[in-house]
């Protein structure tokens, strides 16, 4: 390896190695940076080797590097088989390959690596590879520096949004990739030779160096610099929808005591769901924090939008977690479900950092940093436990808090309810302490019904029909945790502070947690985004039953009437996986004819570029008739003769004749005779020049004769020519550019 060759390999290892610790933010550990790199010095080395060779060499060796060494690079701690280039390993690279990066995008990190090592592998390979093969082949200085520079962009863009040590590594970065123009420049001019050229070389590196010192310390303090970069993990929509899983809120009832299931008679009031072991006593546990309310059910929301990004949404994650809400004590747990709990949703404390499932595939598992609540969309099933470690903080609301001054979770579908918040909350002097108010007032004048008997006549369900019943004039208020909770979110948002419902339980001194320990409670937001705890019993008197024979409503609290919805029984369980497959099968069942998958995949990735295509030929084909029909009927006479002549040769420039520009038309004409065989143009030529300069000027009925012979001259230019030919005129868009951009001859 020659001198100068080495010096730049060492600079893009260099570089490489730089750009690859922008990834410390996003995996956990250092396996990344050992795929990163290996790979970087397997790229030049493939690059170097194959340097002299056509560039399809490169890639075949790539290509070798990526499957045959790929398994012992990336995948060495899925198995002992994995650093092989068995069948399993190929698979596992070339899936990765494709789909990892949308698997790195959607799961939070940092991520603990895996299979997800092909990535910097795949990005330290080509790199390496394609900038010491430019670096090798090409004089210029900033081909190879370039493609540092895109593997910098695309770990940034593959990275988190707020990233550590980034002044740094930019500084870095900057220093080590002007040092590299510098020699490469310095080499491709051949300036000074010997010690002269080491000077210089020494004394550039030291002004880079110096600069970027400055830049590390003076840059954050410039104007203009964005608070935020961009990145691919905050403009990507993740690939899940929570919002097909039944809402946890709804079935409520199939804890309380006078409920039994129909199936096989089980009553889940004093059965042992899921035990806690771990966790303080007195620690809440949520089963599913739900932030959305479409005028039916409350539920957890896709995206809750409580961040710019993916923060606020369902994601998956590793082992590991960086989590912006965990700032109170940090405790480790284990829960383990119990024969009759089960389903999607994960019981969990608030701010997980970290979860390891004993049982269930653990893979699929996603969790909201916003709301702290897990989903397994596999399902939990009896005998299945979870160990973890979390914050388990728990602000309680108070009446000097301040709220939240931004949007509210849920829409206009509550509005109805805008005059009962305000005549519940009498007009405090902040929001809070109307919500407050509301609260007490719900307490004081509420009465408490599971609806078993005498009291059937109180339903389950929290929609608006069934709220409004609840809250009718003339009537009172019974209910349960169902009814309360949603209606204390509801009126709570109504007076300001933005409210969430959340279904879970309070561990007790045995950490065994059954049906009566499950409640519902409302969490209200706070001026620095935080959530602080409502409690259930704050909003909601447990002790006092609703009153026998007592008056019936007479009015509702507002003139608008809500259809219920259709009744619907509540699932056995909270996230009952078997009604949430007839869900999925009802919410997936076609109505009428469906296209054949092959069908629709040939429209999309076929048709649609097809279409694409005919739309832009059609677009320059028209643009071409209304040119001819302005130029043909707009301005004065002499006007009209310029723009008859300019057809022509347009006409002739799409067929590929090109006359020359700054020429005389009847040199035009000359070469139009020529290459194109239109012998009519020197006469046209002749005609225009006549005619224009005339002493009397032409007329309108020289201007028709005129355009009449460049019809006849176009259309002999056309019919010399083959079908495809003259399809390929029509679509040539050469003659629409400007003068100036078509070049000249």
């Amino acid at each position: 390896m020659k001198k100068h060759h080495a010096v730049d390999a060492l600079l893009l290892f260099l570089l490489g190695t730089i750009a690859f610790l922008g990834f410390d933010d996003t995996y956990a550990g250092w396996t990344y940076l050992i795929a990163g790199v290996a790979g970087l010095l397997l790229g030049i080395l493939i690059a170097f080797v194959g340097r002299g060779q056509p560039v399809v060499v490169l890639a075949v060796g790539l290509l070798a590097a990526f499957f045959v060494l790929g398994g012992a690079v990336a995948l060495h701690g899925l198995g002992s088989l994995s650093i092989l280039p068995v069948p399993d390993t190929i698979g596992t690279l070339a899936d990765n390959s494709v789909h990892g990066w949308k698997r790195l995008l959607t799961t939070l990190p940092p991520v603990d690596g895996g299979a997800l090592l092909t990535i910097p592998y795949i990005l330290g390979l080509v790199s390496g590879c394609l900038g010491f093969a430019l670096a090798v082949r090409m004089k210029a200085a900033l081909p190879p520096v370039l493609v540092a520079f895109a593997l910098m962009a695309g770990v940034i863009l593959l990275g988190v949004q707020d990233p550590s040590k980034t002044a740094l590594l930019g500084a870095l970065f900057g220093a080590v990739a002007i040092t590299w123009l510098c020699i490469r420049g310095l080499r491709a001019r051949a300036l000074a030779a010997g010690g002269r050229r080491l000077s210089r070389t020494a004394i550039g590196a030291g002004l880079c160096l110096g600069a970027a010192g400055l830049a590390f310390l003076g840059g954050p303090l410039l104007p203009g610099i964005a608070p935020e970069r961009t990145v691919l993990r905050g403009e990507i929509e993740p690939p899940f929808n929570v919002g097909k899983y039944p809402s946890p809120l709804a079935g409520f009832r199939v804890y309380t005591k006078g409920y039994q299931t129909p199936e096989d008679d089980r009553r889940l009031y004093e059965k042992d769901l899921f035990t806690v072991s771990g966790l303080p006593e007195g620690t809440r546990v949520r089963v599913a924090a739900m932030d959305s309310y479409d005028g039916t059910v409350w539920r957890a929301a896709n995206d809750s939008g409580e961040t710019e990004g993916p923060d606020d949404t369902f994601q998956k994650i590793s082992s590991t977690l960086r989590n912006p809400l965990a700032d109170g004590k940090q405790v480790r747990g284990t829960i383990t479900i119990g024969e009759d709990f089960g389903g999607v949703w994960v019981p969990l404390p608030t701010a997980l950092t970290r979860i390891s499932f004993d049982g269930p595939d653990s893979d699929s598992f996603r969790y909201n940093l916003a709301t702290s609540t897990g989903v397994l969309p596999s399902a939990l099933k009896p005998g299945d436990s979870y160990s973890f470690t979390a914050s388990v903080a728990d602000e309680k609301v108070g009446e000097k808090s301040e709220n939240w001054s931004g949007g509210s979770p849920i829409g206009d579908e509550a509005a109805q309810f805008q005059a009962l918040a305000a005549e519940y909350a009498g007009g405090g002097d902040s929001p809070i302490t109307n919500a407050l108010a509301v609260a007490e007032k719900l307490k004081s004048e509420g009465t408490y019904t599971d609806g078993e008997p005498p009291n059937q006549q109180y339903p389950a369900g929290h929609s608006l029909r069934r709220l409004a019943d609840f809250t009718a004039k003339g009537g009172q208020l019974a209910g349960n945790d169902e009814q309360y909770a949603a209606l204390m979110a509801i009126l709570a948002n109504q007076v300001g502070v933005p409210a969430r419902v959340v279904l879970g339980a309070v561990v007790g001194s045995d950490g065994v947690v059954q049906g009566k320990d499950m409640h519902a409670w409302v969490e209200l937001r706070m001026s620095d985004g935080s959530w602080a705890t409502l409690d259930w019993n704050e909003f909601m008197n447990t002790e006092k039953p609703p009153e026998q024979n007592a008056p019936q409503p007479e009015e509702l609290v507002t003139g608008k009437v809500v259809p219920p919805p259709a009744p619907v029984r509540p699932p056995a369980t909270s996230g009952d996986p078997l009604d949430e497959s007839v869900n999925q099968k009802a919410n997936s069942r076609p109505d009428g004819f469906v296209l054949p998958g092959w069908v629709v995949a040939v429209l999309k990735y076929v048709g649609l570029p097809l279409l694409l295509i005919a739309a832009l030929c059609a677009a320059i084909i028209g643009a071409k008739i209304w040119r001819r029909h302005r130029r043909r009927t707009r301005g004065t006479p002499v006007a009209r003769l310029a723009g008859g002549w300019r057809e022509t040769l347009d006409h002739a420039r799409d067929f590929g004749v090109a006359a020359p520009v700054g020429g005389t038309r009847r040199e035009q004409a000359s070469v139009l005779s020529t290459s194109a065989g239109m012998e009519g143009a020197p006469g046209l030529a002749l005609l225009t020049d006549t005619t224009m300069f005339g002493e009397s000027g032409p007329k309108d009925d020289d201007v028709e004769t005129f355009w009449e012979q460049v019809g006849t001259l176009r259309t002999s230019l056309s019919g010399s020519r083959t079908r495809w030919q003259r399809i390929r005129a029509a679509i040539n868009p050469l003659s629409l550019l400007p003068a100036g951009l078509r070049g000249r001859r």
